[in-house]
């Protein structure tokens, strides 16, 4: 059996994605398909693209990402702490049993209490440099890339930076 290769995502991971230089290239090395709701959609094109397809053509995106409907209604704890984006990606991932990428600290905790599989995108980079799917001087750039970017605060980019000049 095939292992699946697919993730879902909301939306703080793709803002730290497209921040990135060639972020997606990143998840493509790792991933076949990412998975997110249409509220996701909504909150990564608002304001910055016409539609789904300009935002898809923009970052070459098209066939990778897929905008996939919720079916749960299933409640969750501390709801009243996440917006609809990541609600609709915790219930996502519930439904798929397949891994999170979430950064929000109150979403990572609600996906923690529901054992769900999470991480964000430094996790995912570190995850691409175990897998010998990047070399250690391109993990380490994209942490900075991240650093810079307001994405990651600079205890995580410490540790990670850590972790990969130990590797």
């Amino acid at each position: 059996m095939s292992q699946d290769r697919r993730v879902v995502s909301d939306t703080g991971p793709m803002i730290s994605l497209e921040k990135l230089g060639d972020g997606f290239r990143i998840l493509r090395l790792l991933y076949d398909r990412i998975l997110i709701p249409p509220s996701v959609l909504a909150e990564v094109i608002h304001g910055q693209f016409i539609d789904e397809h300009a935002y898809m053509e923009h970052y070459g995106i098209s066939g990778f990402l897929e905008v996939t409907q919720v079916q749960s209604q299933r409640a969750l704890p501390e709801s009243e702490l996440l917006d609809p984006g990541e609600i609709d990606a915790i219930r996502l991932a519930l439904e798929r049993n397949l891994p999170l990428l979430i950064e929000e600290e109150a979403g990572r905790r609600v996906a923690q209490q529901l054992g769900l599989q999470f991480s964000g995108i430094a996790g995912q980079i570190l995850k691409a440099f175990r897998a010998e799917a990047i070399p250690s001087s391109e993990a380490q750039e994209k942490l900075r890339e991240l650093l810079a970017a307001g994405r990651i605060n600079k205890r995580i980019y410490e540790t990670l930076s850590e972790v990969l000049r130990s590797s």
